[in-house]
């Protein structure tokens, strides 16, 4: 047969390098590692540094930081490190510390830690969107547009803050599925990050998301309060704390950042006082009740930005901070003018001042709950409110229960409006828990569809827990409902549900059940 007859032989195609072992970072994720070299296809998607058990032997060279071309090393400016045992080192060893917090690096170590939780881009991009399409549309302090423009520049120029921001997303987001591990790493990358660079709105927003963590979920108030401390320092520091700051002039000129900045210092304000609630007896003082001015809430900016009431904004959780609604800065601002009442004598309302106030916060509710609930962008706000309804009406309840009242706070005012707006509420709060939704095809209650679509703040824990209370203590007199026992079982089961998603409401349901104890061991519970 001819040369140019027989058939072409096929191109030997190129071996590719195999490593003996599967690398270190697929061993310990529990995943299938194509042992490729340099790096294995998974180190290679997540563009994280591909190291194997030999690399770690001492003598061996390894690559440190080999994630993007020209990628700094951790220590020193070279890729490689020698290991040697500890004997081997002459002079001063290298920081490792003093390296981790140099500006380069920081941001691949945050990029690392993005990766080791959420594996990969898909699993980061997942997080994102259901941080601004789920739970979150009651807590919106963060604008998706210009987040998602610094998101898409991760890939190719890592953030630390963007990096951690998104754990923060994530962690607030399905709090259920986070160990006690996870939230401490993200913890101490937070604490890395903020001692390295300066202050930013960035890690304000994700200093404020791991508060709300800790203070619905994690149930640690000590850590909640440290960490909302580090929030009003900040505000602090960015100057939010003077007037000036806030002159018209420049709401004119900025409103888009001032906007922001009003969100977040609202923000702060709506967890510090939901933390100042939970507790009978407060361990804290609150951070936020010292402020001698108001600083304008979020919707004063609207006029200036052009944008309506009712318009296209109103319940559909803006991308743009523009038409983001914030309806807890009005909520916080009630419950804050309550509480102070009841510390400071010389900020005592009258008895028709009180009547009023509380007529403009129920309008202001109803308003609220009679909208469209889209998304449940007013869920914080609505239970807010009726927290704070309730809480101002307490000393009449009191009064007409002949147990007393704070001097001075209910004198003259008569029962029978206290009375009945508690009595509204509390039916208002039961009603909406057991009605059950006919459009659906397994029929829960209102409730329970708001709570798997995401929609149900973790308020709403404290207010059926605090309804619930006040059924207990005063359901016979001096609220007159005999069916008090029977709304109680209901709104427990409520507060189980809720659980389900807001660990909060786990401590409220045992100390209901311990507050029903007490009733039928005392026969009243004070």
């Amino acid at each position: 047969m001819s040369a140019a007859s027989s058939p072409t032989a096929p191109s030997p195609q190129p071996e590719v390098a195999k490593a003996s072992r599967v690398c270190l970072n697929c061993k310990r994720k529990k995943k299938r590692c194509d042992k490729a070299l340099p790096r294995c296809g998974r180190c290679a998607e997540s563009m994280q540094a591909c190291q194997h058990e030999e690399d770690l032997l001492p003598g061996a060279s390894t690559p440190v930081y080999s994630l993007f071309p020209g990628a700094p090393s951790p220590i020193g400016s070279v890729g490689h490190i020698p290991r040697q045992s500890p004997q081997s080192w002459i002079g001063p060893r290298p920081s490792l510390l003093g390296s981790i917090r140099s500006a380069e690096t920081i941001d691949f170590l945050a990029f690392q830690s993005l990766h080791d939780v959420l594996e990969n881009r898909q699993g980061v991009e997942f997080a994102v969107s259901a941080f601004f399409q789920d739970p979150s549309t009651w807590f919106t302090i963060v604008d998706r547009v210009s987040f998602e423009i610094n998101l898409a520049d991760l890939w190719t120029t890592p953030s630390a803050e963007t990096s951690v921001l998104v754990l923060c997303m994530n962690l607030i987001t399905q709090p259920q599925v986070h160990d006690a591990a996870v939230y401490q790493s993200i913890k101490a990358l937070l604490s890395l990050i903020t001692s390295s660079r300066p202050m930013s709105i960035t890690l304000m927003q994700a200093e404020l998301l791991v508060a709300g963590y800790e203070t619905f979920n994690a149930l640690q108030q000590q850590q909640a309060y440290l960490t909302i401390g580090r929030c009003f320092q900040m505000s602090r520091a960015f100057g939010w704390h003077q007037g000036s700051y806030w002159s018209l002039e420049k709401m004119t000129s900025h409103p888009k950042t001032l906007k922001l900045h009003s969100i977040l210092w609202w923000a702060t304000v709506y967890l510090d006082l939901q933390l100042h609630i939970q507790s009978r007896e407060p361990k804290f003082p609150q951070h936020t009740s010292t402020q001698d001015f108001d600083i304008p809430i979020p919707e004063t900016f609207n006029k200036i930005l052009g944008v309506q009431v009712g318009g296209d904004f109103l319940d559909s959780n803006s991308n743009r901070v523009e038409g983001i609604l914030f309806p807890e800065a009005n909520s916080a601002l009630y419950l804050s003018n309550t509480l102070q009442q009841f510390s400071n004598p010389l900020l005592t309302l009258s008895p028709e001042e009180r009547e009023r106030f509380s007529g403009e916060i129920w309008d202001n509710t109803i308003a609220m709950a009679e909208g469209p609930w889209s998304t449940g962008d007013r869920s914080a706000a609505v239970a807010t409110n009726l927290i704070t309804v309730l809480k101002l009406n307490q000393p009449g309840l009191l009064a007409a229960a002949g147990m007393g009242s704070t001097p001075g706070l209910v004198h003259g005012l008569t029962s029978s409006g206290p009375v009945k707006r508690v009595r509204d509420i509390i039916d208002l709060i039961h009603n909406e828990a057991v009605t059950r939704n006919p459009a659906s095809a397994d029929n829960p209650t209102r409730f329970e569809e708001k709570l798997a679509l995401g929609w149900l703040a973790p308020s709403w824990a404290f207010a059926v827990y605090h309804a619930s209370l006040l059924l207990i203590t005063h359901g016979e007199t001096p609220l007159q409902d005999a069916t008090w026992l029977h709304k109680v079982q209901n709104l427990r089961r409520l507060l189980e549900t809720i659980a389900t998603r807001w660990k909060i409401a786990e401590q409220y349901v045992q100390s209901l059940d311990q507050a029903l104890q007490r009733r039928r061991m005392s026969g009243y519970v004070a």
